[in-house]
């Protein structure tokens, strides 16, 4: 299929000294609706004497629009969000011809550059693959990067001599230049060239817009245009790795979201997306939404915050009237103890009773999202009580829908000390929990406990079990427990219990990285975080 015939927006440069590949692990309809990948394409409209393509997990050896293999750039850039994107970049190496290894590759071989939040949260589960990281946003990071990348090139540097230089840029990790020192199967500490950890680097996102630059009715979100609000969130839920990335909360002016709308308007898309990880959070979210009704648009927007929704009849009036027809909210457990300590509020009372007014409202479906594999047996007990008698009270099974995933400590987090239940508890919750919606009549879906265990392995790797991702990926099972069995015992790791809980002496893989947000900001965070804590 040729995709870019319908795209309209921006076009990359076709013409320069150096060419930059922006690469999604991933179909080219997910790419599309990606804003940080969207981000990537104007970044690299933006660099002079830079040229560029794009390619997708699905759109075949050459990128979309020059039909150029992989290996014909000078670098080639990938942002991983998810654990398992780790194989499909490492397809996308193999298949262009490019040495999986960076320190394999040759002079003639293209730069590879990763970035996105598996790189942030722990670097060292990529590192051999990888020449350079980025270590925080690309806005900030990826402009110099290409400067200095091109300054050095044409000065005839060799790649050793680039690893050494680029090193030093702030927010960029150079794992040739860091070596980690083991004392049997137990990390010691990092022998670095350079200083450590790297800290990550943050934008003023009120100088740059991020929206959708190029658009197609191919994308995920069908006929949508995304713009994002903010970064960051007020509630620094315990779990949630998304919290630690983006901090600090950063919200754009009002002005500013509102010509980012009016350049898209020129697509005549018929939805309008609202991005952020705080959406509800944004101050003039009440004005963003009217002025989006007025032009005759549509609303969707990502999952929301209970607590914002909860006694708003108001707020969830105007997201009606904006043509939402189905809200989705994150109560994540049954047990209002364990869903207080994790950051999220409200009673159960209060989630019925907001479930009811979503209904009330006229959405035609309320998504609920549930987390499997809490430490505490109880809380799950709670989860099937509290699913009982939502449907109980709002009488509408068939208008909810339950989507489930397992509790995956992560580093950077306040649970990535946290000892993850067993496989086999995992796979009995899903049993469970599954056949109790069944009885409920409630649809649902959710994650598979062996991907969830294949990601468990890997958010908490570290730089030897990386060594091993490219074998896993030749025998063509990545997800076969078998094939992670055989890799964890010639590691001498403990195939049930090291995923459950790494690290428990010596230094953790992660720390190589500091993800801290500046300290007023980070001691605000944590004193509100604090004041939501209720479960100790």
């Amino acid at each position: 299929m040729n995709f870019v015939v319908r795209e309209r927006g921006l076009a990359l440069p076709r013409s320069g000294q150096y060419g930059l590949a922006l690469c999604f692990p991933g179909p080219y309809r997910f790419g599309m609706a990606h804003l940080g990948f969207q981000s990537l394409v104007r970044l690299l409209a933006e660099t002079p004497g830079w040229w560029g393509d794009r390619f997708f997990a699905d759109t075949g050896l050459r990128s979309v629009v020059l039909r150029l293999p992989l290996h014909h750039f000078h670098i080639v850039a990938f942002s991983l969000s998810f654990e398992l994107d780790v194989f499909s970049f490492l397809a996308m190496l193999r298949e262009g011809g490019i040495p999986l290894y960076a320190a394999k590759r040759k002079e003639e071989h293209p730069f590879v550059l990763l970035g996105g939040p598996v790189v942030m949260l722990n670097p060292e589960i990529v590192a051999p693959f990888a020449d350079a990281l980025a270590i925080g946003e690309a806005e900030v990071i990826l402009p110099q990067f290409l400067q200095v990348w091109s300054v050095l090139r044409s000065q005839g540097a060799s790649r050793r001599e680039m690893w050494q230089t680029l090193a030093r840029l702030p927010g960029v990790y150079v794992p040739e230049c860091v070596i980690p020192r083991y004392k049997d199967g137990v990390l010691q500490a990092f022998s670095a060239e350079i200083s450590l950890p790297i800290q990550r680097r943050w934008a003023d996102i009120n100088t740059f817009e991020t929206r959708t630059f190029v658009y197609t009715p191919l994308s995920y979100f069908r006929s949508t245009a995304l713009v994002e609000l903010n970064r960051g969130c007020r509630y620094r839920c315990r779990f949630c790795a998304g919290c630690v990335i983006y901090a600090p909360l950063r919200h754009r002016s009002f002005e500013l979201v509102l010509r980012m709308i009016a350049h898209m308007l020129s697509w005549n898309p018929e939805k309008i997306g609202l991005v952020g990880s705080d959406v509800l959070g944004y101050p003039g979210v009440e004005e963003v939404l009217h002025s989006i009704i007025r032009l005759g648009k549509k609303v969707t927007l990502s999952s929301l915050a209970g607590r914002d929704l909860a006694r708003r009849e108001e707020l969830l009036g105007l997201l009606r009237q904006g043509g939402l027809e189905t809200i989705t909210l994150a109560p994540e457990t049954g047990d209002e103890a364990l869903r207080c300590f994790f950051g999220k509020g409200l009673s159960n009372d209060e989630w019925v009773d907001l479930v009811q007014g979503c209904l009330k409202m006229g959405f035609s479906k309320v998504k609920l999202y549930f987390m499997l594999g809490k430490p505490d047996r109880a809380a799950f007990e709670a989860d099937i009580a509290f699913l009982h008698r939502l449907v109980e009270r709002t009488q509408s099974p068939g208008r909810l829908f339950v989507s489930y995933s397992f509790l995956i400590p992560k580093p950077h987090t306040p649970f990535e000390d946290l000892r993850a239940m067993s496989l086999e508890e995992w796979k009995r919750e899903k049993e469970i929990f599954e056949k109790e919606l069944r009885r409920l009549k409630v649809p649902f879906s959710g994650e598979s406990p062996r991907s969830a265990w294949v990601e468990l392995i890997l958010a908490r790797g570290d730089r030897l079990l990386a060594f091993y991702l490219p074998e896993i990926l030749e025998t063509g099972k990545f997800l076969s427990l078998p094939v992670w069995r055989s890799v964890l015992a010639r590691l001498s790791r403990d195939a049930d219990e090291w995923p459950r809980l790494p690290w428990r002496e010596g230094q953790k893989p992660w720390q190589v990285v500091c993800l801290a947000a500046p300290r007023e900001c980070s001691e605000e965070h944590r004193t509100r975080s604090e004041n939501h804590c209720c479960f100790l």
